[in-house]
C-alpha cells in the first residue's frame, strides 16, 4: 500500500508519496489555499504561517500526516468523497451526511473532486480543534464554528507599525527552554503569533497587546530589543500604562518561572516577589491580578515555541507540573493546553522527571535556580508529594497509576468550576 506524508523541505510544503510523479508535482506546486498572513511589510514566510496555524489548532504537521494516512485507504495520496467517511471516528456523533458534504466542499478548494494532502492540511489547521487522545486511545477532533482568521485585520495597524519601528523583524528568535524550537523565526514572528494566540484564546485587550511585545524589554537569553529606561514613557503613551506595565513585569516574571516561589510555582492568592532583571539589585511585587495575566502570557509564550510533536511522557509530565499550580488562573484554552501535557504523560513519574533533569547537568555545574527547581521533583519534593496525594485520592482502579480519565474525574471533583466551564462551552 502506498502512503502519503506531509513534509517540510526548504521552506515549502510538499507531498511525499509513492504516487505518480505528475500527481506529486501538481500537489506540491500549489501553495496552501488561503494560508496567507498579510502583515505590514509583506507576507510571513510559508513555514511561519504554518507554525502559527498549527499552534492555534493544536495540530502539528506530523499529527495531520498520520490522520491523512489513516484516511487515505488506497494510498493514492488523494482522498475521494467515499474515503472521507474514514474521518468519521475522529468526529464521533457530529459526523453525518450533511456534515460530510460540507467538509468535502470546504476541503476541495481545487474543485477537482479529490482532496490532496495540502488541501487536507489547510482545512484541518484552520477549521479543527484537536481535543487530544482519550482514555480509549482514540483522537477526537471538533469543528470550529468559524475558520481561524489570520490576517492584518486581526492586528491594529498602529501595533504592526510599532513592531516594525522597533526593528523586531531583524532580530533572530532564540530560545532557552529545553523543549522549545526557534524554528528559524524572527522576534517579530514570535510576537505576532503570540498576539494571535492571545486573541484566539479570548483574552482581554491588555493581555492581547502585551503578548505582542512581551519580551521587548528583555528576552530569556538577556537580549534587550530596546532599553526599558529609555522607552518606558514613550510606550506608556502609545500603548497605555496597563499594557506597558505587563510588558515591564514580564521579563522578571519569566525569569522566575523555575523558582519554587516564582510566578508559576508560588502558592495562589498572594503577592509574588521576584528579582527585577531590568534593574538588578531591586525587586518587583506582582499582585494576584497581574499574576493571572502574566501567567496567561507565559503559557502563550511557551506554547508558541513548544515542539508539538513531543510525546515523551517524562517531558510532558514536567511541562504539566511546571504549570499545574496556576491552572485556576488561566483561560479555558490555556488550561486545556496544560492539561494536554498530563494527557501525554501516562506512565511517567516525578522520579523520572528528577532523573531526566539530573542527567541533563551530569558532568557540569548545575545552576542554582535549577538545583532549586529539580528539588521539587526529588523524593521529598513538592510535586512528588502532590503525586503521592493524587495516587491516594485519584487511583480509582487501584493500578498505582493515574490515567487521563482518573485525572479528569479527580479534577472535576476538586475543581468543579473547571467542569462547569466545560459544560458551558458545550
Amino acid at each position: 500500500m502506498r502512503t502519503a506524508a506531509l513534509v517540510l523541505a526548504a521552506g515549502t510544503l510538499a507531498l511525499a508519496a509513492a504516487a505518480p510523479a505528475a500527481a506529486v508535482l501538481q500537489s506540491a506546486a500549489r501553495p496552501p489555499a488561503r494560508l496567507l498572513l498579510h502583515l505590514r511589510g509583506g507576507l510571513l514566510s510559508e513555514d511561519q504561517m504554518r507554525f502559527t496555524a498549527e499552534r492555534l489548532s493544536c495540530l502539528s504537521k506530523g499529527e495531520i500526516q498520520h490522520i491523512f494516512a489513516d484516511v487515505d485507504k488506497d494510498g493514492s495520496g488523494r482522498l475521494s468523497y467515499d474515503e472521507l467517511d474514514f474521518l468519521a471516528p475522529y468526529f464521533g456523533a457530529s459526523w453525518d451526511d450533511d456534515f460530510k458534504k460540507k467538509v468535502f466542499a470546504e476541503m476541495d478548494t481545487s474543485g477537482n473532486g479529490l482532496i490532496d494532502a495540502i488541501e487536507f492540511y489547510d482545512w484541518l489547521v484552520h477549521n479543527v480543534k484537536d481535543e487530544g487522545i482519550g482514555a480509549d486511545g482514540k483522537r477526537t477532533l471538533t469543528k470550529r464554528e468559524q475558520r481561524i482568521q489570520l490576517g492584518l485585520d486581526e492586528i491594529p495597524k498602529h501595533l504592526t507599525a510599532l513592531l516594525d519601528e522597533l526593528g523586531t523583524g531583524a532580530i533572530v528568535q532564540k530560545v532557552t527552554h529545553p523543549l522549545h524550537s526557534a524554528f528559524g523565526r524572527t522576534l517579530r514572528d514570535h510576537f505576532v503569533s503570540s498576539y494571535l494566540l492571545a486573541q484566539q484564546w479570548g483574552n482581554p485587550k491588555d493581555v492581547v497587546q502585551a503578548a505582542l511585545f512581551h519580551a521587548l524589554y528583555q528576552r530569556g537569553d538577556g537580549l534587550q530589543a530596546v532599553k526599558a529606561a529609555d522607552m518606558r514613557p514613550s510606550l506608556q503613551e502609545r500603548l497605555g500604562q496597563d499594557v506597558e506595565e505587563l510588558m515591564y513585569l514580564f521579563p522578571s516574571a519569566h525569569k522566575s518561572a523555575y523558582e519554587p516561589n516564582g510566578i508559576l510555582h508560588a502558592p495562589l492568592g498572594k503577592d509574588v516577589t521576584v528579582n527585577n532583571v531590568l534593574e538588578p539589585g531591586t525587586c518587583l511585587t506582582i499582585n494576584p491580578t497581574q499574576r493571572a495575566k502574566l501567567c496567561e502570557i507565559e503559557v502563550i509564550n511557551s506554547h508558541d515555541q513548544h515542539v508539538l510533536e513531543n510525546v515523551n511522557p517524562v517531558h510532558n509530565l514536567w511541562c504539566f507540573y511546571q504549570h499545574a499550580t496556576i491552572l485556576p488562573l488561566l483561560s479555558k484554552p490555556a488550561r486545556e493546553t496544560i492539561e494536554d501535557f498530563k494527557r501525554l504523560a501516562h506512565g511517567a513519574t516525578c522520579a523520572d522527571v528528577h532523573a531526566w533533569h539530573t542527567k541533563r547537568f551530569s558532568g557540569k555545574e548545575t545552576p542554582e535556580v535549577w538545583k532549586r527547581h529539580i528539588q521539587m521533583f526529588a523524593p521529598n519534593g513538592r510535586y512528588t508529594k502532590v503525586e503521592k496525594e493524587l495516587h491516594r485520592l485519584a487511583d480509582f482502579d487501584g493500578d498505582n497509576q493515574i490515567d487521563w480519565k482518573e485525572f479528569v474525574t479527580f479534577m472535576s471533583i476538586k475543581f468543579p468550576a473547571m467542569d462547569e466551564d466545560a459544560d458551558d462551552a458545550d
